[in-house]
């Protein structure tokens, strides 16, 4: 492999604008080198394909031209709609790249089983950028030393709002499926699904361990004019027998930081959005080393791991098993999505 990883990014507008803006910033660093992107919106991101033809960044309309064509590529992210994963990262999968696969990593657990079995090298890191940050990896410090006890209980909760521009911005928005594949939309399997994540990453009792869910109770709620879900009510066991508790929504006027607590036999310990180190009522001591943005530290992980620097990324295909059997299950509980009238 060269010094620098050869990079693809499929998905160019909406958070793959921030992707990009990452790797940029890799490119600076001189860890990557961005050889290709893929977006069918060429017209409207016009100023973007511009700026980067500029850059000798080749654009393709069509990311299956992209694998087809670009044969010096190492890695490929994919930041593409929720819908599209499956089959984007099955055909990366099948050009044998390293391939960072944005957060959901699919919707149903059946596809997670499939593109588990596809992926033998083990070569699809999944984009969940929160578990990077310091306060989390703080929390995962103090859980993996003992420093909490037991883990009896982890909950997290918070108000995210989003407006209706927010559910008209792209087909996909609210939607439960389109063009018939799954999208399932909503806080837990979207915006806030690293809160969902990080719960199973915290329970696991190893650095690199995620937990699994054992039982879900759950409530799903629409008050928005949508075909997906805006609030989630959910309640569960995880294997471990701590429980746990996640409720969120973007039904709201008014913002509520998500705030994630653990309780444990020693003491609880708890993070807030936004800000930077995790708190206890233990006087626990600061561990964790002050760490870049947690989407930046995520990609460095990635090229490290890619490059054979590192064991293993953040987090596998496989590791997001307990995220993605909790929404599933939690959709199942619920009966469906209910009307908040």
């Amino acid at each position: 492999m060269n010094a620098r990883l050869s990079v693809g990014l499929i998905g160019v507008g909406g958070f793959g604008a921030t992707h990009l803006e990452a790797l940029q910033q890799l490119e600076a660093d001189d860890l990557v080198r961005l050889v290709c992107v893929a977006d069918p919106a060429s017209e409207r991101l016009a100023d973007t394909r511009c700026l980067l033809e500029s850059r000798d960044v080749r654009w393709h309309s069509d990311y299956r031209k992209l694998l087809e064509q670009e044969s010096e590529l190492d890695a490929v992210a994919i930041a593409a709609p929720i819908h599209l994963h499956m089959e984007i990262a099955t055909a990366a999968i099948a050009r044998d790249l390293f391939v960072y696969l944005e957060k959901p990593p699919v919707p149903l657990i059946q596809q997670l089983n499939k593109l588990t079995g596809l992926d033998v090298r083990k070569r699809v890191a999944v984009g969940f950028q929160l578990i990077n940050s310091r306060a989390v990896q703080q929390l995962k410090l103090w859980r993996t030393q003992g420093e909490l006890g037991d883990i009896q209980s982890i909950r997290v909760h918070g108000c995210s709002p989003r407006t209706l521009d927010y559910y008209t911005r792209a087909p996909w928005a609210g939607k439960m499926v389109l063009d018939g594949k799954p999208v399932f939309d909503g806080p837990a399997t979207n915006a806030l699904a690293h809160w969902l994540h990080s719960i199973m990453y915290l329970a696991g009792e190893q650095r690199d361990d995620f937990a699994l869910p054992a039982e879900i109770e759950a409530e799903l709620y629409r008050a928005n004019s949508i075909e997906s879900y805006d609030t989630i009510c959910m309640r569960g066991r995880l294997e471990s027998g701590a429980s746990f508790c996640y409720t969120v929504t973007h039904a709201t006027d008014k913002a509520v930081p998500c705030r994630l607590e653990i309780v444990g036999s020693k003491g609880r310990a708890w993070i807030v959005e936004n800000e930077a180190d995790a708190m206890s009522d233990l006087s626990l001591p600061v561990l964790a080393s002050l760490l870049a943005d947690p989407l930046l530290e995520t990609w460095r992980q990635f090229v490290r791991f890619a490059r054979g620097d590192r064991p293993r990324a953040g987090t596998h295909l496989e590791d997001t098993r307990g995220y993605v059997l909790a929404t599933n299950a939690a959709l199942m509980s619920s009966g469906g999505v209910h009307y908040i009238y």
